[in-house]
């Protein structure tokens, strides 16, 4: 009976913060939740004079426990207790995080911590960051290169039956995991031919403020350009370069508002490297570049049966 009991109490052993941690982990972010969607205040007064209530968390980044989110065993018990594996965030998205964890990795919460805390020292010398908010601004670039697709062949196909192809995105360039991102596919064999790829640029901001004076520059090793294609001219300028023949372009964004993306299409000579840069007023030179591959699977045939209902 005793040792049932011994073994069950080491079984629900988790490695708390201290409140010492917890109380820094709030202080270096300015007690706002971590999360950039959200950035609540955590603090605030009671209904009693004395006191003071809070809805913020010290969350673990990697789970305090087996079978927590996250876990890792690799960890010591004050590895996972330290103010490294803590992340400050409100209530709501402390649960949110543990809920779905494959969403929201350690890369992910690594990167919320840092931003966070980066957001509060700026704040310290600019208090209006804090007041209306235009450092919340989280603008990043995603390219994608897509070379020709082959189309999906319909032509045999019998009523009900439809067909697919898995797309896979095969980082060439990224620092950190990325959640909540649009990725637009183009399928025009006037577009994509032979020997060529399809560079889509896509300048998102997924933070909650204004963003303003994006620039990007798009540089090859030599000439490569065939052709750049701007869906929203009136937003998005090509300011340098650019030209059939050329080895560069650069764009600008006058105003990116919070969760508004803007897609910039450069058709290229296929196999000739390339690199990308963004530049924003509210970050400066930012490393928020990722760059990835498409790769188109094989095209398979889904039987009636099995089809969506939609397909039927």
């Amino acid at each position: 009976m005793y040792i049932t009991q011994f073994r069950l109490e080491t079984m629900s052993k988790r490695d708390e913060f201290s409140l010492r941690t917890k109380e820094i982990l709030a202080r270096r972010v300015g007690t706002l939740c971590s999360n950039p969607k959200c950035s609540a205040p955590t603090y605030g007064p009671s209904s009693d004079p004395n006191k003071a209530m809070s809805k913020g968390v010290a969350a673990h980044i990697r789970a305090a426990a087996p079978g927590g989110p996250r876990y890792d065993p690799t960890m010591t018990p004050e590895q996972r207790s330290s103010i490294e594996n803590g992340i400050w965030l409100c209530e709501s998205c402390a649960k949110m995080i543990d809920a779905d964890p494959e969403r929201y990795t350690v890369s992910v919460l690594l990167d919320w911590k840092k931003r966070a805390e980066e957001r509060a020292r700026k704040a310290l010398e600019n208090p209006r960051i804090v007041n209306f908010g235009p450092d919340f601004a989280d603008t990043l670039l995603l390219i994608t290169r897509q070379r020709n697709a082959p189309a999906l062949d319909i032509s045999d196909l019998r009523p009900g039956e439809w067909k697919r192809r898995q797309i896979t995105l095969r980082p060439i360039q990224a620092s950190r995991d990325l959640i909540d991102i649009s990725i637009p596919l183009i399928f025009d064999p006037d577009l994509l031919r032979p020997d060529t790829c399809l560079l889509t640029l896509s300048c998102q901001n997924q933070g909650t403020g204004v963003d303003q004076f994006i620039k990007i520059k798009l540089s090859f090793e030599k000439p490569a350009i065939i052709k750049v294609i701007i869906p929203n001219p009136s937003q998005v300028q090509l300011i340098r370069g650019g030209r059939p023949g050329s080895s560069f372009a650069t764009f600008m964004i006058r105003t990116l508002l919070p969760q508004e993306l803007h897609h910039i299409r450069v058709l290229a000579k296929d196999s000739i490297p390339f690199t990308a840069s963004l530049w924003t007023q509210n970050s400066g030179d930012s490393d928020e570049v990722f760059i990835y591959d498409v790769i188109f699977g094989k095209e398979e045939r889904i039987e009636p049966d099995n089809s969506p209902p939609w397909a039927r």
